[in-house]
């Protein structure tokens, strides 16, 4: 494994140097030619962190039964290769709904706002040619989602988590998370 360090800590020390030199990440974000290469290092980094996984971790997670032992499934290339999610968590009737709304620009399919408690459920938003509500049953069994490993919480959790599908330039490089209120 010492043999995979150096690319590994060379890709981080490029980040790291960039970072530093090129500002902010809103910064980068604003300028166009920046905003790519971030997205090109964040693909280079997870693409390393999957090789390493693969050739290293997963070969000793096989060997010793882990998914038997902590009952999870093994990593997969979806779950490398999925965008950042983001996911809000607070007290309820707070905004966090509002604050996704107002991100997105519009409403989204299954969003409750309200002064009580609305939001029930578990909601990943997710970018998709059109509006719809997924199931988090079929969210967690679809092979391009990294929602594999929730089947394990059961169906009881799977009834209070689901998809929100819309067209939305913000999604196309993040999936948000909207969770109900804590008390």
């Amino acid at each position: 494994m010492a043999d995979d360090t150096p690319s590994w800590a060379a890709a981080a020390a490029d980040y790291s140097s960039s970072k530093n030199k090129g500002g902010s990440s809103r910064q980068i974000a604003s300028a166009g030619g920046h905003r790519d290469d971030v997205a090109d290092r964040t693909a280079m980094v997870s693409a390393r962190l999957k090789q390493i996984y693969k050739k290293s971790v997963y070969p000793v997670e096989k060997r010793h039964r882990y998914d038997f032992f902590y009952e999870s499934p093994f990593l997969t290339d979806v779950e490398f290769d999925s965008k950042p999610q983001i996911m809000l968590i607070g007290q309820y009737s707070v905004g966090k709904t509002s604050f996704i709304r107002y991100l997105l620009g519009r409403d989204f399919p299954g969003q409750r706002i309200g002064p009580e408690p609305t939001t029930d459920r578990f909601t990943v938003l997710i970018n998709g040619p059109e509006e719809r509500t997924i199931p988090g049953n079929a969210l967690s069994v679809h092979p391009d989602l990294p929602f594999r490993g929730l089947e394990r919480f059961g169906v009881s959790f799977l009834s209070r988590f689901e998809g929100s599908q819309l067209p939305s330039s913000v999604l196309k490089s993040v999936t948000l998370i909207d969770t109900p209120g804590i008390l």
